[in-house]
């Protein structure tokens, strides 16, 4: 099993709603060689198998945190298992990239932001777990061209000519979708048909954020407009199911499971930004469950027309 190793972590004494269960057995001994422990120190192993509230946002099921009997540390260190998707002919030199994409995957998760690579070899898309999507091959800076752009240009940029704020949220936007996309691949390659396709996939999210105008952030600025035909309601009943066991959803959702009648509610951007970022999945057909327009103009605040 390949591991991280998440030095000084977890807190010893756990956190409050993240459950864990002792490992025993053949896998201790694999957990230890991936600790590098010493035979002689007695280590006891806990997995992670669900958290709540913040935590969920720092924490993986599967995440393993490793106490130390004969130190009296207020943070343990934790072992993560590395899902990193890759596409790599088999002439690429893994070499070439692989310390930079440890001083990046150490970055994203000491930070807890989302981290972007691009040259002329090699570009990747990095989660604020450490989760990477890599893409290595010559001429790997024209994957994604339009959308990396905006967040990693191959040539300097003068101040007046910075890309709008707007026009970077669309990119994360594109990306963060893409990323969620391969990492429900199974395996750790990416099959060079997903890869060809996700160009005009990453595209289409980047344009329908961008249609959202300069909007950002938490306000209810986009009007959602909700199709409740056949078609879409499997999206929804995902969502719901998301919902009910408790996992993260945003308003939009949460209103259209109270409010099935729904035919457009005001919501965020951050909230329409979840919803594209879902557009991978098989239960969203055509052009999506939803349409976001904006607000007539003059109106400097969507929310005055929330009721």
């Amino acid at each position: 099993m390949e591991c991280m190793v998440l030095s000084q972590f977890f807190p010893s004494c756990g956190i409050d709603g993240v459950s864990e269960e002792a490992v025993y057995g053949g896998e201790v001994d694999v957990l230890r060689d991936a600790l590098d422990a010493p035979f002689n120190e007695e280590v006891l192993f806990h997995r992670l198998v669900g958290a709540r509230g913040r935590a969920r946002d720092w924490f993986l099921p599967g995440d393993v945190v490793c106490r130390r009997l004969g130190l009296d540390e207020e943070r343990s260190d934790v072992l993560r298992r590395i899902q990193d998707k890759v596409y790599a002919p088999s002439l690429e030199d893994s070499s070439s990239y692989e310390d930079e994409l440890e001083s990046l995957r150490r970055e994203a998760i000491e930070h807890h932001r989302w981290k972007v690579h691009r040259c002329k070899t090699w570009c990747s898309v990095i989660d604020p777990q450490g989760r990477a999507i890599v893409v290595a091959h010559s001429g790997a800076f024209r994957q994604w061209r339009k959308v990396m752009e905006q967040l990693s240009p191959r040539y300097m940029k003068s101040k007046s000519a910075a890309t709008p704020v707007h026009r970077v949220s669309a990119a994360w936007c594109a990306l963060k979708a893409v990323h969620r996309l391969f990492m429900s691949l199974d395996g750790n390659e990416i099959p060079r048909k997903d890869l060809l396709s996700s160009d005009y996939f990453v595209w289409g999210v980047y344009k329908r954020r961008l249609d959202m105008g300069r909007f950002v952030g938490t306000g209810r600025t986009v009007k959602m407009r909700k199709f409740r035909g056949v078609l879409h309601q499997p999206f929804w009943d995902r969502c719901f199911e998301m919902l009910e066991s408790g996992d993260s959803v945003p308003f939009a959702v949460r209103h259209v499971y109270e409010h099935p009648s729904t035919k457009w509610v005001a919501i965020s951007v951050d909230d329409a930004e979840w919803l594209l970022c879902c557009s991978w999945w098989d239960e969203w057909k055509k052009q999506g469950p939803v349409r976001f327009d904006k607000f007539k103009d003059g109106v400097e605040s969507a929310n005055r027309n929330w009721k």
